[in-house]
């Protein structure tokens, strides 16, 4: 019986110059002049070895900690309110939960996007007063979903296999939506995004008998956390297109 949830979440934000902008005040980062105008890429980190993204199963009272991850998303264009789309790749992680309040169990977890997340950024430039909290002349206030399964293996308790079989997931996507007030620039300092969401009932996890009910009563439902620092990595020039 394992357990764990994460929705992933993830965020994104990005910034966009007006199209009658001069100039850039020194530090911001410029898109290329080569980026078409309606696909403009960013690269966000999710993350880091001191400030793991962390998932917060409520039915179990554990905490879920995955290594670094990555978005990478394109702006589309240069307006006040434009959409944004994204990968969300999330490394699998081993987890550690108590069932039952004294059943040591554990089991490996796998965020598997189901489709690109996508959303809005409303970009804010110069003296902006929505910016002045990030300490930035220029970012993004986004409203992001992602759409993701939780996969589980390996799963053991008390040190013992139990057959969960191959293809053991929520049989819904978990819908992680992010709101979240992003500084552009680089270098970029970290900023903390935290979103709760609902995990839907597991199915398909059958090995020698189906414990998807199981898995589901002990996991499933609303009220849990998603948090994570986003790092903005890359803007326009030296971003991969998603």
């Amino acid at each position: 019986m394992t357990l764990t949830r994460f929705a992933l979440p993830l965020v994104l934000a990005v910034a966009a110059f007006s199209l009658g902008a001069a100039e850039a005040a020194p530090g911001e980062p410029v898109p290329s002049q080569n980026a078409p105008a309606t696909q403009i890429p960013f690269g966000f980190t999710l993350g880091d070895a001191q400030q793991p993204t962390t998932s917060h199963v409520a039915k179990l009272g554990s905490d879920i900690a995955f290594p670094p991850g990555t978005f990478d998303g394109a702006l589309g264009g240069l307006t006040s309110t434009v959409p944004i789309t994204g990968k969300l790749a999330i490394p699998p992680t081993d987890g550690y939960f108590v069932a039952f309040r004294f059943m040591a169990t554990t089991g490996r977890v796998e965020i598997v996007p189901d489709g690109d997340a996508s959303g809005t950024a409303t970009v804010h430039t110069g003296k902006d007063k929505d910016c002045k909290a990030t300490q930035t002349n220029i970012c993004a206030d986004t409203d992001l979903t992602a759409k993701v399964f939780i996969k589980l293996s390996d799963v053991k308790v008390d040190g013992r296999p139990l057959d969960v079989g191959p293809d053991c997931r929520t049989a819904q996507p978990a819908a992680v939506t992010i709101k979240a007030l992003v500084p552009i620039s680089l270098p970029a300092s970290p900023v903390k995004v935290t979103s709760t969401f609902t995990t839907p009932a597991f199915g398909g996890c059958v090995g020698h008998e189906d414990v998807s009910r199981l898995l589901t009563g002990l996991v499933s439902g609303p009220g849990n956390t998603f948090v994570s620092n986003l790092t903005l990595r890359c803007f326009s020039t030296g971003c991969k297109q998603p």
